[in-house]
Order: C-alpha cells, then structure tokens, then sequence
C-alpha cells in the first residue's frame, strides 16, 4: 500500500493515520508467504525473521497515538479487515500443516534445514496466532451479530481455547478486579503462578455457566486436531499445538500487564487498565491497548474506542512488554510495584499537602483569634478600671445586654449619644 496518495493538482498529502490498521496484516502475510514457500535452506528461513524483528524496533522506538478514528469513516473497512484477518489465520493454519508435513530428516543438512525452519515457526507462527487469530477473535466474540460471534468462537477453537468465548465476558468483564476474575493479576503474583490460576478460573467459570457448550467446543477442538492429524501427520498437530499453547500464553501475558495490581482494593479512584499509547501496538492489535475504555464499552467497535487519560503507564508497547512479562518478569514486578506505589504515594502526597495546607490556616486562624481575644481582654480591663474610676462599674455589662438585647437599634443609638459624654468627659449614664 502507499503511504502517500496525489491530489487532482498534483500535491502529495499522507493517507489517513487510521490507515496504520493495515499493519495489522504484516504479520500474517509474512507467515503465509514463508510457510507457503517452505521448506527453505537455513539461512532463507532465518530471513524471514527480519520483519518481526523490525516490528519490534519500530514498537520500541515509535511514537504514541491518542487520535480516534473520525465518524464519517464506514466502519465497513475495518469490518473487512476483520474477515480478512480471519481468513489470513485459516489460512496460515494450512500452510503450517503443509509445510511441516514436506519437512525432510533423512539426512543432515535435511535435518539441519528443517530445525531452522521450525525455529522460525516458534518464533514467528503463535505471535501471528495472537495478530491474526486472537485480536480478531476478541473483537468478534463482543459483536451482536450472532454470525461475527460464531467466527470468533472458530478462531478461538481452532487454537483450543474456544471456552474463552464464556469466560472472558462472564469472568473477566463481569468480574474485572475481583478475586473471581481470571484475568487480573494481584500485586506480587508471577506471571507463572498467574496463568495456572486463570486457566483454572476460565474453565470453571464457563463450566458452571453453559457446560452444553464447552462440551461441543471440547467436541469441535478434538475432531479439528483429527482432521488435522490425518491431513499432515502427527508431527504437524504437535507444532500446531505448541504454537497454540505460545499464542494463548502470548495472551495470558497481555491480560497479566494490563490489570496488574489493580483489584477492586486497590483505594479509590481505582482505574481499570495501565495505560499505553504506543502507535504499533494500537494498530497491529486492533486497539487492544484502548483497553480500558473497552471495559467501559465492551459492545463498541474496535476503532471507535478511546485512549485511557487516567492510570500508570506502561513503558513499551505489547510486544515488548509481553517478552518483559514472560522472560523477565521479577524484573517487571519489581518496576511495576513501583509504579504503583508511586501512583499511590502521589494521592498520598496531595492528600497530606492539602491536610497541611489545612492545618496551617486552623493555626493562623487560632493566631489571628487569640490576638482578637487579647485586644477585647485588654479593652474590657481598661473599661473596668475607667467605669470605676467614674463610679459606673455596670456600664460596660448594661452596653452589652441593651446592645445584644431586642432593642438592639435603640441601644446603639443612645450609645452614639452617650459616648460624647457630660462637659468632663465623662462617659454618661445609662438611660
């Protein structure tokens, strides 16, 4: 696809940026092409790695995204690259059975050859699995349309993971934070620990909730590896398998980062999802990083979601951060206490500064009360020690009750009479 597009006049202006979706396709259409023009000599296999590899980089180093794809736009273009990433999985499906069937061992260099060409699978095929068969899956699994539904569960099936159609919507989103959500890592649990816990949690939640089907997904999943063992061999159902376990912990990965720590006692202002704005990952994973406005709005269509303005903030996009999960993850614990406690510290802070911000004024308050209350204290001895010298030792109590008393106004008035005073300055008398 071009990136640049000319006007009748012959000026050049870029595509639209919501056109980056279509990133979304590299992955599967490398892994097509090297698993149909496979078995390959070592060094041809380990080129074709070099896409991957370039992803990775561009993740690591490009920009952020926070625009949100304009109405006008038909949401029939991101529908079709739905459909066509599902059709880019059901395909690739095929091309690994044939291309891992043709793989030969009778000698070495047959050997060496296709060991190279299944490390290339391991690296490239269940990463694939998630762009092109998961990320789809997800996004159809919520649609209304029961057609869209249906395709969902048969990428997700055939990856053996079909009762996660159940789980995820009445486990995670119904659950989100919860002791019962499988998908919400607590603080402090491992990435390990973590994924035998949610894959505990997924099967008994969607047993409990329609065992009829995830039987018959259990029933589809068993006759697609027949079929599949029986159309490549069983050499080719175990790869499959392999990478399907890759893919799904490739998932586990992402659901482990994106809700770590934030259960439902994590305080106040608890927010839904980390945050992260990285551009690759927006468009190769159809948005999937918009994650918490998806919980907000689990029925709005990928594109249409917006980007979280609130909570930590990841450092890398899902690529990155799903190697940092798996291979490294004390490492990423360690950083993302961290973070939390630093979110949380900064409540703190602003809780402790407006409470000193409080108690200060409370002190200059009190300083400016207590100065008040001297200032009357002394005016009330220098009246006491006057009226007694005049022989009025009543009258500042009498000013006081007429003056606070319902005749009030009178009061005051003769107040202002009586404060001229007789010819020697005495104060007069009360009437």
């Amino acid at each position: 696809m071009s990136i640049l597009s000319k006007t009748r006049l012959g000026a050049i202006r870029p595509l639209p940026w919501w056109t980056g979706y279509s990133l979304s396709l590299v992955f599967p259409l490398t892994v097509l092409g090297f698993l149909a023009s496979g078995p390959h000599r070592p060094l041809v296999a380990l080129l074709w790695t070099l896409p991957m590899l370039l992803l990775l980089l561009a993740e690591y180093f490009g920009p952020a995204e926070t625009r949100v794809v304009p109405e006008p736009v038909p949401a029939s273009l991101f529908d079709a690259l739905l459909y066509l990433l599902s059709v880019l999985q059901l395909l690739n499906l095929f091309a690994l059975g044939r291309m891992v069937s043709q793989l030969g061992w009778s000698g070495m260099a047959e050997v060496g050859a296709s060991l190279a060409d299944l490390l290339v699978v391991r690296t490239i095929v269940s990463a694939d699995f998630v762009s092109a068969g998961i990320c789809p899956a997800h996004e159809l699994i919520h649609r209304r349309s029961a057609g869209q539904r249906h395709l969902g569960r048969l990428l997700l099936a055939t990856l053996g993971y079909d009762h996660f159609y159940l789980a995820h919507k009445l486990g995670h989103h119904a659950r989100l934070g919860s002791a019962d959500d499988p998908s919400t890592a607590f603080r402090g649990e491992s990435f390990e620990a973590f994924y035998r816990r949610g894959l505990r949690q997924q099967w008994r939640i969607a047993w409990s909730a329609r065992r009829g089907a995830v039987l018959a997904g259990m029933a589809f999943e068993l006759g697609w590896l027949g079929v599949y063992t029986m159309l490549f061999g069983p050499l080719a159902m175990l790869v499959l398998l392999h990478q399907a376990r890759g893919a799904i912990r490739t998932l586990e990965s992402v659901n482990y980062f994106q809700h770590y720590g934030l259960t439902e006692d994590s305080g106040p202002g608890r927010v839904l999802a980390w945050r992260n704005d990285s551009a690759v990952s927006l468009f190769m994973f159809l948005a999937l990083t918009r994650h918490a406005d998806h919980h907000r709005r689990p029925g709005v269509s990928f594109w249409a979601l917006r980007p979280a303005v609130e909570g930590p903030q990841m450092p890398y996009g899902y690529m990155v951060m799903a190697l940092w999960v798996q291979r490294r993850n004390e490492s990423f614990r360690t950083w993302a206490e961290r973070q939390l406690d630093l979110g949380r510290g900064g409540g703190n802070r602003a809780f402790r500064r407006q409470t000193r911000q409080a108690v200060l004024f409370g002190r200059r308050f009190q300083a400016a009360g207590n100065e008040i209350v001297e200032t009357a204290q002394a005016g009330c001895q220098r009246g006491k020690a006057q009226t007694e010298t005049y022989g009025y030792p009543d009258a500042v109590g009498q000013y006081v009750e007429r003056v606070s008393g319902p005749d009030a106004g009178e009061a005051l008035q003769q107040l202002e009479q009586g404060s001229q005073g007789d010819e020697e300055g005495r104060p007069a008398p009360v009437p």
